[in-house]
């Protein structure tokens, strides 16, 4: 938790870095006070991650994503807002409501980011690349946040659609390995030897015999496209 002493003595020591974690937020109330374009990104973010958002924002907002598990109370901040709340976003122009909000958390033993200071919040969120099921987080630990995105885009030009496919068969093959008796190896080794051996190269071109060619000869029989039920692309 952020707590006052951190807040005043930031400045004077160097900060550790911080623990990267993804958080399960499906049904999980989250709380965000203040209505601008940071929030608006935020929420994309979190309605994808399943969650029930409070928007505490007195001033009408047409550009809020029309979503039931989005509620905009018009009205300024209260504490009781934070009430059953998992996750909270300070997110107003005001920095004094905004230390407010993120002692309020503190006292709640609620987590809070608030985006006007990295210093002054518990945790921050990363620039954030999605290629489901990869995904991938750039963080400059509240540093620079528009270098984060800078890093992401160019991220996402270095990662072809071939490594979502890739990791889509490393989970089939994972759950398929788990229920053979006996066990046959499975490890990061194993899968560092398909992606030398070229499986990427062989999902790019949708070559099924290449691909079974190098499973059958990393695992055995059995593996194959068709036996585990696998399609390309």
């Amino acid at each position: 938790m952020a707590s006052e002493s951190r807040r005043r003595d930031s400045s004077q020591i160097s900060p550790a870095l911080g623990f990267p974690i993804e958080l399960r937020l499906e049904n999980q109330l989250v709380a965000i006070i203040g209505g601008g374009r940071t929030a608006m990104r935020k929420i994309s973010g979190l309605l994808a991650a399943g969650a029930q958002i409070n928007l505490i924002d007195p001033a009408p907002l047409p550009d809020m994503p029309q979503n039931p598990r989005l509620t905009h109370h018009r009205r300024v901040y209260r504490p009781t807002d934070l009430d059953s709340a998992r996750l909270v976003f300070a997110t107003t122009n005001d920095s004094l409501v905004n230390a407010q909000i993120a002692e309020d958390a503190t006292s709640r033993k609620i987590l809070c980011c608030r985006v006007d200071s990295a210093e002054g919040s518990d945790f921050i969120t990363p620039a954030r690349l999605l290629r489901p099921p990869l995904s991938f987080s750039v963080s400059t630990g509240g540093e620079s946040p528009a270098m984060a995105v800078v890093l992401r885009d160019l991220l996402a030009d270095m990662v072809p659609p071939s490594w979502q496919t890739a990791t889509e068969l490393a989970a089939v093959i994972r759950r398929k390995v788990l229920t053979e008796r006996p066990p046959i190896p499975y490890n990061q080794l194993v899968l560092r030897h398909l992606v030398e051996q070229g499986l990427l190269d062989c999902l790019e071109q949708s070559d099924r015999a290449g691909v079974d060619r190098l499973l059958l000869n990393n695992f055995g029989a059995g593996f194959t496209l068709q036996s585990l039920q696998f399609s390309l692309p």
